[in-house]
């Protein structure tokens, strides 16, 4: 057993740290930023690249730890990089101790300090290497079922494309209308926490990058919500404004409240369906006009004003509807892989329990 700060060094002032503004959604070197510990942007600058790979990065303010093996940039304050400085330690076996790790909430930019403390069991190298290659393996079946709702993702676009064409370049000739003609911003905000004690609160943390994806939420009552929060239903979008650049677009099937970090989003259901809106801002056409306005300051963020902005082709809604009926045939498929990844995930928790306690 040893203690982490006799294992780890703090290598973080070692990389050179890139402003929100330089951020590409494309590039030769990944971008890990905001405390998340995740890939953000990109870039192809290669003054201040951190190379010194393998390390372990930690973000300090969503407890995310991440095993890095390839050059990288670093982007705002909250993120550790660390190395390891004792020659009898593995890299791998010690990520997923640390992802084991039960980190307390301790408050914004604290949990560093508490993960210094934490006794990290060390059997001998071979051990740890055998381990190691146990949870590599249980990852890599979670990362192909992983992929394969990438595809699955990825084939919806496809069809879009194919029904309604690129949608800069209009070629279909669809009438080009402005948002408060097909959606609305539901504004409808409320601080009734009896009342919806037991809806689903859904943080802009719950909603996965570009998939618009639901997961790791609780009720309002679990998470002691104690601010004004917007209701949706499951005839709304939940958008993210809070760094539109992570494309955080999703599609609730049930009723609850959000973040006053996110825009409830209703369709308007004469002409609009909300499958192809929710599509459609997941689409290239519309981060590349959002991104213009969110670049402006530190902490990129949507306002009302811009997002009413927008303006977009609008194909017929018969062929919209069946664009939805398309996405619920993929869903369906989606469903049967991700019970295959939720069982390879219980796997993955057990063997984590069974190594590290």
């Amino acid at each position: 057993m040893a203690r982490f700060r006799d294992i780890f060094s703090d290598e973080t002032k070692r990389g050179c740290k890139l402003q929100t503004n330089e951020y590409l959604p494309s590039g030769k070197y990944p971008i890990i930023d905001q405390g998340q510990a995740q890939v953000v942007g990109y870039t192809n600058l290669e003054n201040g690249l951190f190379t010194d790979v393998p390390v372990i990065v930690f973000g300090d303010h969503t407890r995310i730890i991440k095993y890095v093996d390839s050059p990288f940039f670093l982007g705002a304050d909250g993120v550790k990089v660390l190395k390891v400085k004792v020659d009898d330690a593995d890299y791998k076996y010690l990520f997923y101790c640390l992802q084991n790790a039960k980190i307390p909430d301790t408050g914004y930019n604290r949990h560093f300090k508490w993960l210094k403390e934490v006794n990290i069991p060390l059997p001998d190298l071979a051990e740890q290497r055998k381990i190691a290659a146990v949870l590599d393996k249980v990852s890599g079946l979670i990362a192909k079922r992983r992929q394969q709702m990438a595809k699955l993702d990825e084939l919806v676009k496809s069809r879009f494309f194919e029904m309604f064409g690129d949608l800069k370049l209009n070629p279909k000739g669809w009438p080009v209308l402005p948002f408060p003609e097909f959606a609305e911003i539901d504004g409808n905000m409320t601080t009734d926490y009896e009342k919806y004690a037991d809806y689903p609160h859904i943080g802009i943390d719950s909603i996965e990058k570009g998939t618009g994806e639901l997961k790791g939420y609780r009720t309002v009552r679990e998470d002691g919500v104690i601010s004004g929060k917007y209701i949706f239903t499951s005839q709304h979008i939940i958008y993210s404004k809070i760094r539109p650049n992570l494309n955080k677009v999703a599609l609730p099937n049930f009723d609850g409240l959000c973040s006053a970090d996110a825009y409830p989003i209703l369709p308007n259901h004469k002409n609009c369906n909300r499958v192809f809106l929710a599509v459609a801002m997941r689409s290239e056409y519309y981060l590349e006009y959002i991104l213009q306005f969110s670049s402006r300051t530190n902490l990129p963020k949507v306002n009302r004003k811009d997002m009413e902005g927008f303006r977009m082709p609008l194909p017929p809604l018969e062929l919209q509807q069946q664009f939805a009926a398309f996405v619920a045939r993929v869903e369906k498929s989606k469903l049967a892989v991700q019970k295959g990844l939720r069982e390879l995930e219980i796997l993955k928790k057990s063997l984590m329990q069974q190594y590290f306690g």
